[in-house]
């Protein structure tokens, strides 16, 4: 009884004494190999992403309601939280008459520092008060300095006529349109002589 009572003293014991024999080694198996990806001490970004539905942005400047701008869906981009990413978009843009140009689009970006609206995907453009119509592919809105650019082709249709052009920008204060890249005009309503 008294000898096993003994050996379990001495196992510990064993162990201690026996160190700076079996610790390097043990110590070299249990080192991770492959070597160590400082990236992973970083600690994560501060990211605040989400998605929201039925949204609405109303933009102002000087006073006066300048846009409002409808999404069924918006969720930040992962790569720049001051995006964000709108299917369906639905924008209303006032001059300074209070007169509504509205504009649907499949797919749009919101900058939310710049105030910048940029709309991809079938983007139609509906002025109302001037019974014309615009079709294009690609549209940039910028809230700030009030103009639109559409860097791609163009359809712009009104009651008498067409054009067709390579790119359209337009100013929302003066009310002018640059139509450039070659332009193709229909007029409608000349008769023959």
């Amino acid at each position: 009884m008294r000898f096993h009572r003994n050996t379990i003293w001495l196992v510990p014991l064993l162990f201690i004494v026996t160190f700076p024999l079996w610790s390097p080694p043990l110590g070299d198996f249990l080192t991770p190999r492959g070597g160590f990806d400082p990236d992973l001490n970083k600690p994560p970004t501060d990211t605040h992403n989400f998605t929201m539905e039925t949204v609405k942005i109303l933009q102002n400047q000087d006073g006066k309601k300048t846009a409002l701008i409808r999404a069924e869906q918006a969720h930040t981009d992962n790569n720049d939280n001051d995006i964000l990413i709108m299917e369906h978009v639905d924008a209303d843009i006032f001059d300074d008459d209070g007169n509504i140009t509205r504009i649907l689009a499949k797919i749009g970006k919101y900058n939310i520092v710049t105030k910048t609206l940029t709309l991809r995907g079938d983007v139609i453009i509906d002025k109302t008060q001037d019974k014309q119509e615009l079709y294009t592919d690609l549209l940039h809105y910028n809230s700030e300095e009030r103009t639109i650019n559409c860097p791609g082709k163009t359809l712009l249709k009104s009651e008498d006529a067409e054009i067709d052009g390579g790119s359209l920008d337009y100013d929302i204060k003066t009310g002018q349109y640059v139509i450039g890249n070659g332009v193709k005009t229909t007029i409608k309503g000349f008769a023959e002589p």
